[in-house]
């Protein structure tokens, strides 16, 4: 007499729910970037999958908890690449800066879709209050990491920034300014004109440092 593993079958079954709850993911960032986050819905997400809405309630509950994964999701599809820059080991302050800042680029010009569903999230009342609140303390982390990096670097060609919290913020800026870009505007050459222009603002605040455009 045959008897499957129990186990077996538990460890698929669990296979089979995270594959289905990422697809309803994906399925809901689809939807938020091209219908808005008001009109996003169990059933329209549901409809995208080709699952019941049962099992979109099973996973999620309901619409407010799939809106909070949603954003957790997204935060980890960015931050997953940046973490990876930031602990790179025997790399200059400037090159992990540059790395950093390519990345960002990168990541908005292969990824619409998800810039997308970030901007219905910061221009919709709740979206953003609920942006503010999940994911708003993780952007202030990106800020950190570029200010620290411009401290290092800084010190090393014995700059003396004293308005590098501005400069922190005009990168931020510009970096945010490429995402908006980018989702309103895009080109077939963004992430090529994006770097340059990034790079040639960090020339003009090292002036002393070798920064290739």
């Amino acid at each position: 007499m045959n008897v499957k593993p129990v186990q077996n079958t538990l460890d698929k079954r669990r296979i089979r729910g995270k594959e289905s709850r990422k697809l309803i993911l994906q399925a809901a960032v689809d939807s938020i970037a091209t219908l808005g986050l008001g009109k996003l819905t169990l059933d329209r997400v549901a409809e995208r999958v080709g699952i019941s809405r049962g099992l979109v309630v099973f996973h999620f509950k309901t619409k407010d908890n799939l809106i909070e994964e949603v954003l957790a999701y997204l935060g980890e599809k960015y931050s997953g690449g940046w973490n990876l820059i930031l602990e790179a080991a025997a790399e200059s302050d400037m090159s992990k800066l540059l790395r950093l800042i390519d990345y960002d680029i990168r990541f908005a010009c292969d990824n619409p879709t998800f810039v997308s569903a970030w901007h219905a999230f910061w221009g919709e009342l709740k979206g953003s209050d609920m942006y503010q609140e999940h994911v708003g303390q993780r952007d202030l982390g990106y800020a950190n990491d570029y200010e620290l990096l411009l401290q290092k670097i800084s010190g090393e060609g014995k700059y003396n920034l004293q308005e590098l919290s501005l400069v922190t913020r005009g990168l931020f800026m510009m970096m945010f300014g490429a995402w908006v870009q980018v989702h309103l505007n895009p080109g077939p050459d963004d992430y090529e004109v994006n770097t340059k222009a990034v790079r040639l603002f960090l020339r003009g605040v090292f002036p002393e440092t070798e920064i290739p455009y």
